[in-house]
């Protein structure tokens, strides 16, 4: 994806290309993960075991409601365990299991492997200022009226059956 014409797309949509480019590459070398989803969530705990639901909605921008399903997704997996806090019984802790820790120290492990690599041609203080402007902009954003707006990053691939007909485009297909 050339540049041409970048400077006409509006900060939203640019931030949008740079999460779905970033999560694509990193979706692509975390292949071997039993999860293909869920990235951020895993780091978050992972930097945060014994987090609590509630913790996790706030820091990631996450409706409690799809965060309910996304954590019974990883237990499903073997990935967490949820338990009732014993002194507020209305909140959830969430710790990864020894299975969560190994997988997710890979995630922790690719995150950093690709941010060392976007930002090898950049200097220290860019990044820095970078982050820093997305951090301020966020904290602006987040004071203002908006829809909850749920991003659910998964693969694509072409369906099955279109990868196994060949057809040129100057042949009709019978």
């Amino acid at each position: 994806m050339g540049t041409t014409g970048q400077q006409d797309i509006p900060v939203g949509t640019k931030a949008l290309i740079l999460s779905k480019l970033y999560y694509g590459v990193l979706s692509k070398s975390l292949e071997n993960v039993d999860v293909e989803r869920y990235y951020s969530i895993l780091y978050f705990i992972y930097n945060n075991n014994g987090c609590t639901q509630q913790q996790i909605c706030n820091n990631l921008a996450i409706d409690k409601t799809a965060m309910v399903k996304v954590i019974d997704y990883l237990i499903k997996l073997g990935f967490v365990e949820r338990t009732k806090n014993p002194t507020d019984r209305r909140e959830h802790i969430i710790t990864l299991t020894k299975k969560g820790m190994k997988q997710t120290g890979e995630v922790v492990s690719a995150f950093k492997q690709l941010d060392e690599k976007i930002f090898s041609g950049i200097s220290d203080q860019d990044r820095d200022i970078f982050i820093d402007v997305l951090v301020r902009v966020s904290a602006y954003l987040s004071e203002l009226p908006a829809n909850d707006l749920f991003f659910n990053y998964t693969k694509t691939s072409t369906p099955k059956h279109l990868t196994e007909t060949k057809i040129h485009p100057n042949e009709e297909s019978t």
